[in-house]
């Protein structure tokens, strides 16, 4: 069961929390978003990151991000993914970046705090429970 409550107030939380490798990359805000609405944290022991090139280490080391998440969550069509579910959109560095659904707008960290994107640019999808 989901706590769309603890969800919105995680969110919130961050709004003007900027993305930072060390505190609020796109994993740790996944991940977050995961634990605070099922109270399981999907990606413990993982994120072992400070800087961009150490998360590229973990993560090729993992088969790349795509296969990191998918040996954690269960991957779904993104036409099934529903709000507090996770969203993998195209990113240059990582070959995907982390969202997590909020409804027709996906939410994640960016420069200057929460960043939202249209679902639409959604490729990839994780059910978080």
């Amino acid at each position: 069961m989901r706590d769309y409550d603890a969800l919105l107030a995680f969110v919130a939380g961050r709004t003007t929390l900027p993305f930072d490798w060390k505190r609020n990359d796109c994993v740790r805000y996944a991940a977050g978003a995961v634990l605070a609405q099922t109270g399981v944290d999907p990606l413990r022991g993982v994120i072992r990151w400070g800087t961009a090139r150490g998360a590229v280490r973990v993560l090729d080391r993992m088969g790349g991000m795509e296969a990191a998440v998918s040996s954690r969550l269960t991957a779904i069509a993104p036409a099934m993914a529903a709000r507090g579910d996770i969203a993998g959109v195209p990113d240059d560095d990582l070959g995907l970046r982390l969202m997590v659904i909020e409804g027709e707008t996906l939410v994640g960290p960016g420069d200057a705090g929460n960043r939202r994107l249209k679902r639409s640019v959604m490729t990839h999808a994780w059910r978080a429970c």
